[in-house]
């Protein structure tokens, strides 16, 4: 963490090899500046109760080295560092980031639930793992 204050949050944020964060929000804005490795995003869209899925990819796009991203506060995305090596960016958000309440939905069955911040980190401890071949 770089910064946290009500109004921003800076962050930056290190991806082991082929991480992947599961379908979440954010309930604020957010911009992203990659600066090394890459980052693929799958954006999502919230179904009709008594569709047969709760959301449905509605759309993707990839960040690079030098790239900036923005997402709106109502986006639903999940991450993906496809490669075999570290993938790096500044992650500045709209509020408190860590304090907001959000959602995420589950990878397999896509079902919604509160946020839980130890599978993230579960994901990430994993991700370093494989990267130190522990």
């Amino acid at each position: 963490m770089l910064h946290r204050s009500k109004h921003v949050t800076i962050l930056n944020l290190v991806w082991g090899p082929h991480m992947t964060a599961m379908p979440h929000n954010h309930h604020m804005w957010a911009t992203i500046g990659m600066y090394a490795g890459r980052e693929d995003n799958i954006y999502w869209r919230v179904l009709p109760d008594g569709a047969k899925w709760p959301i449905e990819a509605a759309g993707a796009s990839s960040f690079m080295p030098g790239d900036v991203g923005t997402l709106g506060p109502d986006i639903i995305h999940s991450v993906t560092n496809p490669l075999g090596k570290l993938t790096a960016a500044l992650h500045v958000y709209g509020g408190d980031f860590l304090k907001q309440a959000r959602e995420q939905w589950d990878e397999e069955t896509l079902a919604c639930r509160p946020f839980d911040t130890d599978i993230a980190r579960r994901a990430f401890e994993e991700s370093n793992r494989f990267l130190t071949g522990a």
